[in-house]
């Protein structure tokens, strides 16, 4: 158990040097309202629900801007937020598009906006606005990703504390069964005997998962360093 916390400890306070970078912000194309229409593309290690609720969040406090879409009794691919302004993008009023879909591991989103009925930005009518747009997802992917990659490897550190108390659990079971089989009959020795081969058994299969989750946060913690602007 000491050994096994030890590990935990030294994966949470060494530093690492990989700089991969976690995100990356590309231009493409999204199909609306039957058009193609520019946009930015992105994927994240999160799941759509938990992505769509920081993009929410992210908005109504920076822009005080309220999507359509996600919410109480809503839980829709695309988010919306019409007759918006955000004065780092332009000083006309806009209307603001996010499409979140799941991904392999997470999920993509495409953001896009609007001036109006087919004024869409993009980097060719609409260049200076169009990079403002990706500073805005720039901003927004560094504080997600930050707050979701601490959330995780706190999930995973409460998890491994789980498993730790359930292997101390079992393991004073097992002292208790031995002493017990000492005192009681060869059939009852044999019952008690059996319990503690289980029980050994769920002890291996904790410290398996406790290993596992120690490497996660390792690569939780290695993703987090890789939360650079691009």
């Amino acid at each position: 158990m000491k050994k096994l916390s030890l590990v935990i400890l030294v994966v949470l306070l060494t530093g690492f040097h990989s700089k991969a970078q976690t995100y990356k912000i590309d231009s493409s194309d999204i199909t609306y309202e039957n058009k193609l229409r520019p946009c930015l593309f992105v994927t994240y290690d999160a799941d759509p629900k938990t992505l769509k609720h920081g993009w929410e969040s992210f908005v109504k406090k920076n822009y005080n801007i309220k999507m359509k879409g996600y919410g109480f009794m809503a839980n829709k691919d695309l988010l919306t937020g019409n007759d918006v302004t955000i004065a780092s993008i332009s000083d006309k009023r806009m209307d603001m598009y996010v499409r979140v879909t799941d991904f392999p591991g997470g999920s993509e989103m495409k953001f896009f906006m609007s001036f109006g009925y087919d004024f869409f930005i993009g980097p060719v009518n609409y260049p200076v606005e169009f990079a403002s747009m990706k500073k805005m997802l720039n901003d927004f992917s560094i504080e997600f990703l930050n707050d979701f990659y601490i959330d995780e490897a706190s999930r995973l550190t409460r998890n491994i504390k789980k498993l730790e108390k359930d292997i101390k659990s079992n393991m004073k079971d097992i002292k208790r069964n031995n002493k017990k089989a000492r005192k009681s009959s060869a059939e009852v020795a044999q019952g008690l005997h059996a319990k503690n081969t289980s029980l050994q058994m769920e002890i291996d299969q904790y410290k398996i998962k406790i290993s596992e989750a120690v490497a996660d946060i390792e690569k939780v913690k290695v993703r987090q360093v890789g939360v650079t602007r691009n």
